[in-house]
This record gives C-alpha cells, sequence and structure tokens, in this order.
C-alpha cells in the first residue's frame, strides 16, 4: 500500500512539473517560435472565412510564422466554440465569435447546455461590421416588407438562416414576428448557403451579407427587401432597399467578426497579435477586400466589443421580453 501510495505521490508531481515547465515554456520575447491557428466557426467561402484567410497570409509574412485559417462548422459557431474553451493551446490557437454565441444562444431555451460564456474569452480585435439583408426568392414575387406581409397572410414563411441561434436567424425571427407572419427557421451551415438556398427556391427567405447577395441579385434569382440598420444603405445595389427601422422594427444591430483568445492568455500575446492585425488592415488589398465584401473595418477596441455584445444582450433579452 505504501508504494502504491509513493508511486502516485511521484505521479502527481510529475504531473505538477510537467504542467509548471509547459506554462513557463514560451520565451515572449521571440514568440510566436511556431504555426498559429485561426479557427472559423463558420462555413468554407463565408465572410468570415475569405476575411480570416487573406487577413492571415499577410499576418503570417509579418510574423514569419505560418498562421493557419482552419473552419470547424456546427450550431452556429457553438460546436467550435465549446471545443476551443476545452481544448485549445491558448498560446497558440485563437477563434472568431460574434453576436449568436455570445449574446443570442444564452438567452434562448436549452442555453444551460452551452458549455462555454462570453467571460470564458478575451476580444482581441474585430475584424469587421456588416449590415445584413433580407432577401426573397424571386419564385414568391415579393419586392418589399409591404408585399411580404401580403404574402405572409396566405403562406407560412420559409427562412433560410447559418444556424437557427444565432444572429441571422434572430434578426429574421425579430422581423417577422413584429409583422405578425407565421415562419419556419432552416439551418444552414454558412449564410452564403442560407441565400443560395432561396436562391434556388428551396425556401422563401435568406439573412446573409450584402455581398453574399450581389451576384443573385443581379442574375435576378433573389430581391432584396430590407436591410437591418436604421437607414438605407449606400451600397449597390442595395441603396433603395428599405431599412427595417422604417416599419418601426428597432431589433437590428450589425454582425460583426471578432478575434477571441481564451481568458488567462497572457496580455503580451493578446497585444502582439493585436498590433499585427491592425497592421494588416492598412494593407492596401485588405481594404480594397473590404469595399467589395461590402464591410467596415471596424476593430472595436478598449472595452468596445464588450459593450457590443452587452448591447445586443440588451435588444435579444427586450425581444425576447415583449
Amino acid at each position: 500500500m505504501k508504494r502504491l501510495f509513493l508511486l502516485f505521490c511521484l505521479l502527481c508531481l510529475s504531473f505538477s512539473v510537467f504542467s509548471m515547465g509547459n506554462s513557463d515554456s514560451i520565451d515572449y520575447s521571440i514568440w510566436p517560435d511556431k504555426e498559429i491557428t485561426i479557427i472559423c466557426p463558420w462555413a468554407v467561402g463565408g465572410v468570415a472565412d475569405v476575411v480570416n484567410r487573406s487577413l492571415a497570409s499577410i499576418v503570417s509574412s509579418s510574423l514569419g510564422v505560418s498562421v493557419l485559417a482552419t473552419n470547424e462548422v456546427g450550431a452556429g459557431g457553438n460546436v467550435a466554440l465549446s471545443n476551443y474553451v476545452q481544448n485549445s493551446n491558448s498560446s497558440y490557437e485563437f477563434i472568431l465569435g460574434c453576436e449568436g454565441p455570445f449574446a443570442i444562444s444564452p438567452l434562448l431555451e436549452g442555453s444551460d447546455a452551452l458549455l462555454f460564456s462570453y467571460s470564458d474569452y478575451v476580444p482581441i480585435i474585430n475584424f469587421y461590421s456588416s449590415i445584413m439583408l433580407l432577401s426573397a426568392s424571386k419564385n414568391i414575387n415579393v419586392n418589399d416588407l409591404d408585399d411580404l406581409k401580403e404574402y405572409g397572410k396566405n403562406h407560412r414563411l420559409t427562412v433560410a438562416v447559418n444556424g437557427v441561434t444565432g444572429a441571422e436567424a434572430f434578426l429574421a425571427r425579430s422581423l417577422l414576428e413584429s409583422l405578425n407572419l407565421e415562419y419556419v427557421l432552416i439551418n444552414y451551415n454558412g449564410a452564403n448557403l442560407a441565400l443560395s438556398a432561396a436562391a434556388r427556391g428551396e425556401t422563401d427567405l435568406a439573412v446573409s451579407h450584402q455581398s453574399q447577395a450581389l451576384s443573385q441579385v443581379e442574375s435576378g434569382s433573389v430581391v432584396p427587401i430590407a436591410v437591418f440598420d436604421n437607414k438605407r444603405t449606400d451600397n449597390e445595389p442595395f441603396e433603395d432597399v428599405a431599412s427595417v427601422a422604417e416599419y418601426g422594427i428597432n431589433a437590428y444591430y450589425p454582425n460583426t467578426c471578432c478575434l477571441m483568445a481564451k481568458k488567462g492568455t497572457d496580455e503580451r500575446i493578446i497585444e502582439k497579435i493585436k498590433s499585427e492585425y491592425l497592421k494588416a488592415f492598412e494593407k492596401k488589398e485588405m481594404k480594397e477586400l473590404y469595399d467589395s465584401l461590402l464591410i467596415e473595418m471596424d476593430p472595436m477596441l478598449d472595452g468596445k466589443y464588450d459593450e457590443h455584445i452587452k448591447s445586443v444582450s440588451n435588444i435579444v433579452r427586450s425581444t425576447l421580453d415583449g
């Protein structure tokens, strides 16, 4: 028995020493000394994925190590964010997050099953802000929200969204319930896939980024009918599309894509990553990409992302209570 107890103590000591050595093994003066991974919790080809890969290429060159842009889809980002909290190497792995997992899912029924919360993360830098768009399949002959209200009197609307607990789903739900329309949300692993579903006539509606709808609008397969903002956009070809605020609807906010670290990550690492991405934002090719995607560079530093998540949480809570 004494031998077993001694062996157990030695194993515990060995594990403790290994853990201490592992936590102290980073030389911050030369970090990073191996590849970094940035996880996108949404589909390949979406706006977040495109921006992540483009920025990773620039930051790889400036840091002198590979920055790998990877994807892990499922449940509107909740799967990847859960796995990241439990398994990540916080010094070399980072993840993207947004309103859906941090401000919407926690307030919905079943939120007790979530394996993470916003407090498990530290926002580093927001990659972009984007005004989302509601589009209708050409098959339903709807050109604006007034048409949609009439069509919805005799039809149960089908709406393609990127995750039924995500930002797109909440925006669609808030709008359609404000208009007293019946609907069902249909989940796709990416807003681009949701938009394609509406273009094929699989659903009546879809919520997506404006840029994802460009080719579909130009081909006539979908019709843009509302932007989720307090004013109309000046982005072609959406400048004449009504804002939801014009219909007295207040449940809207910009969609974001924030680079996150696990809580407890060394502040020196966070500051270095932030600095490299701020420099990447200044590159001409990134400014051109943002213009083409109809999104805004909006780093949301100095606590502004915390304020954004709090603001969206208040909007969601108010909408659910109403």
